[in-house]
């Protein structure tokens, strides 16, 4: 293709973008003013929250003294998007809930060019590749397949719009949208020496694993199947270098938040937030995966012109496999495949159109057919897109918002075990630390599952009395079947009635109450040899013994108050008058980048039964400065991330250099 062709290929593209980027806003256009749904079940209070308290603490805090009885902020959850939204905050003069949904539909129009970019690039076809980007402004085909999705889509909108107004499924939508543009630009740098287009797919590809790890999963299958596929197309040793260093330029790009650490965490933790696989469903994806494999080689060898089908089919059967074998045979390899619904739909619209296009007469009937009759389930929503979007303009008539601002005002700096769409939407307005969170894939303190899952679930009101106590809870909240909150989490609601002082009742079956604690604070002086003899907390329904050791070695030692301070999100002091054979324990969740100083001198940090921190100070005094010190991982992960991004930059620019050089090649012979 010569320059002036690219250039119009360029210039067409960008402008069939910008079209698209535009129709899509319009048809979404609520989305970019809303700032409270009604629809208070939704998990969009996590990261507004997440968003509030980062635009406050950039450009990192480093650790979350507000959830998990204090956790790595990094661990909670991908940096993307809560930068985002952060940064549109805090520079775009939004509050955080509508700096979330404008940064949210400003992604979900921009994977409607996706669809067109990706599309037109390994489709071949500008005019398809639009048609496909129409189509998935409207057409749901799950809809068709799965009746509790289609009755659980007001207006039958698509399902990659309903599951970000219903369920606050931002996240994975948007690192599908940036997931499109990274196969795209990574379609076009495999196939040959282009360095400005494999910059481009690494850049996309950190991008997305930084948004969402749905996002990162999918594309953890689609960019090799596209290697795959484009090596038996294509054929050439150079695809794989290319390849590898995508993958090692993606990595490094994510280096500084994605570390070792934060990965065993987040596999350690997937029993909490999924269901395990099972051996029958791994071995049917080895098996399809190999069939898919000897076909495709037989099929593909060298045909250039079947790559596209061929990446399509790999795509549409694995993400079919999941999406239908979750919901009707059980199929579970890996993580909770019925979330990948979206990407299924997704890839039957584009390949719906694709039988339009090239296919013989019965799959070009299946496609036709199956478009249409997404259109016709369409229908009322296109008949009223603006219609799905129901606002709620008065939060404080909610009992999130009024209980948020209770407890701040009432127990300011306390902390609180609460749970549901009150534990989702607490920190959205208020600083209200909690036992708990809502991010457990970056738990770091495995003890407060264990807690949580007992006092919500269990029917013993003394044990989860002595758990409160343990964890450093000054009050608990629960909410009945008659409250205004969602989820209803509590199973026995009223297990504290006569066992607890009541500090907040509105009559609506919403009960604060108090725990009894010797102190106020997060700091006790305890007896050291009494709490290392302390027995293990046991993963059991019979841990009564154990708490009840454990909480009274808190609250039944020295007659010493310990005074603690949030100095910053990362500094806590604390001022304690200690004995020989004392110690101070601290009801914050250990990391081994705690540091702890008084007097001038380093103290070791040590970890208590609980996951707490424990320190041994010198007998006196004391004023103790703890502080979360950067973990090593992340500095070496910055370093690594800041090369990679040289790296970038540096193709970038050779890309661009050797444009201009090409151009001015040709410009004497157009001037003859």
């Amino acid at each position: 293709m010569t320059n002036e062709g690219a250039s119009a290929n360029v210039k067409s593209a960008a402008l069939d973008g910008a079209l698209l980027i535009l129709l899509s806003a319009l048809l979404i256009l609520p989305l970019y003013q809303v700032r409270y749904f009604d629809n208070w079940m939704s998990i969009d209070g996590a990261f507004i929250g997440d968003a509030r308290f980062l635009r406050e603490h950039l450009p990192s805090p480093g650790w979350a003294p507000y959830f998990y009885c204090g956790n790595r902020f990094d661990y909670l959850y991908p940096p993307g998007m809560r930068y985002g939204t952060a940064l549109v905050s805090r520079y775009g003069g939004f509050s955080p809930p509508q700096a979330y949904h404008i940064y949210s539909a400003l992604l979900y129009c921009l994977s409607v060019a996706g669809v067109y970019a990706l599309v037109r690039t390994a489709g071949g076809s500008r005019a398809w590749g639009a048609a496909a980007a129409l189509a998935s402004l409207a057409l749901s085909p799950a809809l068709l397949i799965f009746k509790s999705i289609r009755n659980d889509s007001a207006l039958h909108m698509p399902q990659r719009l309903n599951v970000i107004v219903k369920w606050g499924e931002v996240a994975h939508m948007s690192a599908m949208g940036i997931l499109l543009f990274a196969l795209a630009a990574g379609w076009l740098a495999l196939r040959g020496h282009r360095p400005g287009m494999l910059a481009a797919t690494a850049l996309l590809s950190g991008l997305c694993v930084s948004t969402n790890f749905y996002g990162a999963t999918a594309l953890a299958i689609l960019f090799p199947l596209m290697v795959w596929t484009l090596w038996v197309t294509y054929g050439g040793s150079g695809i794989w270098w290319r390849a590898a260093a995508i993958a090692g330029l993606s990595y490094g790009l994510t280096a500084f938040w994605l570390t070792p650490s934060y990965l065993a965490l987040t596999v350690a933790n997937l029993k909490l937030v999924a269901q395990p696989g099972n051996a029958r469903s791994r071995i049917l994806v080895l098996a399809l995966v190999a069939l898919f494999a000897y076909i495709s080689i037989r099929a593909g060898r060298g045909r250039l012109e079947r790559a596209w089908p061929i990446f399509l089919s790999g795509a549409l059967g694995i993400f079919g496999l999941s999406a239908l074998g979750s919901y009707y045979f059980e199929f579970r390899a890996f993580g909770e495949p019925a979330r990948f619904v979206p990407e299924f739909d997704l890839l039957l619209v584009i390949a719906a159109l694709e039988c339009l296009r090239r296919g013989a007469l019965a799959p070009r009937i299946f496609g036709g057919a199956l478009l249409a009759a997404s259109l016709i389930l369409a229908l009322p929503y296109l008949r009223n897109p603006w219609g799905v979007y129901v606002r709620d303009d008065h939060p404080e008539r909610r009992i999130e918002y009024r209980l948020s601002h209770w407890l701040a005002r009432n127990l300011p700096g306390a902390r609180v075990h609460i749970a549901s769409s009150l534990g989702f939407w607490s920190y959205v307005w208020n600083d209200v630390p909690q036992i708990g969170g809502v991010s457990d894939q970056g738990m770091q303190n495995q003890m407060i599952a264990l807690a949580n899952w007992q006092i919500l679930r269990g029917g013993k009101p003394v044990r989860d009395i002595y758990w409160l106590q343990s964890l450093g809870a000054d009050a608990i909240v629960v909410h009945g079947k008659r409250s205004q909150e969602v989820y209803h989490a509590m199973a026995v609601e009223h297990k504290f009635d006569g066992r607890l002082q009541v500090l907040f009742d509105n009559g609506e079956d919403d009960i604060v109450y108090r725990v009894p604690r010797r102190f106020p604070g997060l700091a006790r002086v305890v007896e050291r040899r009494r709490m290392e003899a302390l027995p293990e907390i046991e993963w059991n329904d019979d841990n009564e013994v154990q708490l009840r050791a454990y909480a009274e070695a808190l609250e039944g030692g020295p007659d010493s108050p310990a005074e603690s301070q949030w100095v910053d999100s990362r500094t806590m002091r604390v001022r304690a008058r200690i004995r020989e054979g004392e110690s101070v324990a601290i009801q914050v969740s250990y990391d081994p980048w705690w540091r702890a100083y008084s007097g001038g001198r380093s103290l070791p940090v040590l970890k208590d039964v609980m996951g707490f921190l424990r320190i041994d100070p010198p007998a006196g005094e004391r004023e103790i400065h703890l502080r979360f010190e950067t973990p090593l991982e992340n500095r070496i992960g910055r370093v690594v991330s800041l090369v990679a991004l040289i790296i970038v930059v540096l193709l970038f620019a050779n890309a661009l250099r050797s444009k201009v050089k090409k151009r001015d090649r040709v410009a004497p012979a157009g001037c003859g």
